[in-house]
């Protein structure tokens, strides 16, 4: 298997043991990360910007690599006038994946634009004053600042569902509706736009619009210019005024002669301070895009700082995961023990059993268990050897009974007991019986290569010798 992380082979196990990594749950993790951003991308082709917006994030959350969610996440936000969050995660991703990235073209393109930026920044400015404004309860001033916002950044969906509120505040409906249909025709899925909308228009649906692109249309020759799906945000009424032909002209000459004073008089002062203030603002820009980088970078140290906590924390818990199993296998020792004591050998060793591997426990538990093992062993195979062959040679033999009881002093007693023999008889004897060929040819076969030929007669009777015989020219005959 390669890893999914380090793309290192490894042949055995799920965990890379070069990187440490859960390689089904790596796997697992990117799936569920991929099925978000395909459902996001399904919202946001749909014109459903919030929904969109959420499933990327959620993708982007279970995996932080995800390069194709973050960069659709960036356009998403970008579309929907979040200016700053959209070049977050575009840096972000840049830094995961410097080749063949397309994040490194949407920085490049915003940079190019630098004038826009600062637009869609001085519109996000805009908006917190406005919001300020609402909560001191200055409601005009709010109105004011949000439509400077929105021509700077006609997408904002934000600035609009708050200009849509300030409407209601005045109680202008009519204008209410215009601006929500706006941000409905930008995220026709916005939470906010739609319960602004069932407020305005009680039972019914909302318009079906298509929603338009951020980016410019080309224009076309014959055509006229499209002005988007929405209204405008405040129409106003061409008023109808009488002028007298005399002050007609008088006004037109009043005109020209301003114009030409403030052409020689005025324009190359102007011209002057304009030319200071862009380099002003220019200046102003890359300050703020420094810090903004700045901040970044901050953001990025301390969300690293934070993983290596997760990681401490979690290689606490898995030492006291083990600390604790030690305990409780050290526990069955010492339970172990009070059984051996009160003369319960087969409940002692069971639970040794438990306690295993013994390795990893404190030497004198390991002593203590090992003494356990050392003593119980031989009498619960002198005892199980016994009862096994009572049941082999009552009349009639009771196969089931010898063979279990046989099986487990088979488990307790070793090649040094002076039953070892007559037991490797009688179970190659019962496996034969049986038909279980395999395991009689194992227990007759090792019983054979132990003693010598021709074979004692301890453990054998006369009519057991030749049983032997038989069953070892049988099993000799079938392979």
């Amino acid at each position: 298997m390669n890893c999914p992380n380090c793309h290192r082979h490894f042949e055995h196990g799920i965990k890379c043991p070069s990187c440490k990594t859960d390689a089904v749950l790596y796997l697992a993790t990117a799936r569920i990360s991929n099925k978000l951003h395909n459902k996001g991308l399904e919202r946001l082709k749909a014109g459903d910007f919030f929904h969109g917006i959420e499933f990327l994030q959620k993708s982007i959350t279970i995996n932080k690599d995800n390069v194709s969610a973050r960069n659709m996440l960036g356009l998403a936000l970008f579309e929907v006038g979040h200016v700053g969050d959209a070049l977050k995660n575009w840096i972000i991703s840049h830094n995961t994946r410097r080749d063949n990235n397309l994040a490194a073209t949407y920085i490049e393109i915003v940079n190019k634009n630098s004038r826009r930026l600062e637009a869609l920044n001085d519109s996000i400015d805009m908006y917190n004053k406005a919001l300020a404004h609402i909560r001191h309860k200055s409601d005009d001033l709010a109105i004011i600042q949000l439509k400077k916002a929105i021509d700077l950044n006609p997408r904002f969906v934000d600035a609009l569902n708050l200009l849509t509120l300030c409407y209601l505040i005045q109680n202008d409906r009519e204008r209410a509706v215009s601006v929500s249909e706006r941000a409905l025709a930008i995220d026709a899925q916005n939470p906010v736009s739609l319960n602004y909308f069932a407020l305005l228009n009680p039972g019914k649906r909302p318009p079906r619009i298509i929603p338009v692109a951020a980016t410019p249309a080309v224009k076309s020759q014959t055509a006229p210019i499209a002005r988007g799906p929405y209204k405008n945000l405040e129409t106003e009424e061409k008023k109808k005024k009488g002028f007298h032909i005399a002050e007609l002209f008088m006004f037109i000459i009043g005109i020209a002669v301003a114009a030409a004073a403030l052409y020689f008089l005025l324009v190359p002062a102007l011209r002057r301070s304009w030319e200071a203030e862009n380099i002003r603002l220019i200046e102003a820009h890359e300050q703020a895009g420094a810090e903004y980088l700045a901040r970044l970078q901050a953001s990025e140290n301390a969300y690293t700082a934070r993983e290596q906590e997760f990681a401490e924390m979690r290689l606490d818990v898995a030492r006291a995961q083990l600390e604790t199993d030690i305990l409780r296998r050290s526990n069955e020792v010492t339970l172990a023990h009070f059984e051996f004591l009160a003369g319960d050998l087969r409940h002692a060793v069971d639970r040794i059993a438990l306690a295993a591997p013994l390795g990893e426990l404190p030497s004198d538990i390991q002593d203590r268990a090992q003494s356990i093992l050392a003593e119980a062993h031989p009498r619960l195979g002198a005892e199980y050897y016994n009862a096994g062959l009572a049941a082999f040679n009552a009349t009639p033999r009771d196969s089931f009974m010898a063979l279990a009881q046989l099986e487990n002093a088979h488990r307790f007693l070793n090649t040094e007991s002076a039953y070892w023999n007559r037991l490797l008889f009688m179970l190659g004897e019962l496996y034969f019986s049986e038909q279980r060929y395999f395991e009689a040819e194992v227990a007759l076969f090792a019983l054979n290569d132990r003693t010598p030929s021709p074979l004692p007669v301890p453990p054998f009777t006369g009519a057991e010798r030749t049983r032997f015989n038989e069953m070892i020219s049988d099993l000799e005959a079938m392979q």
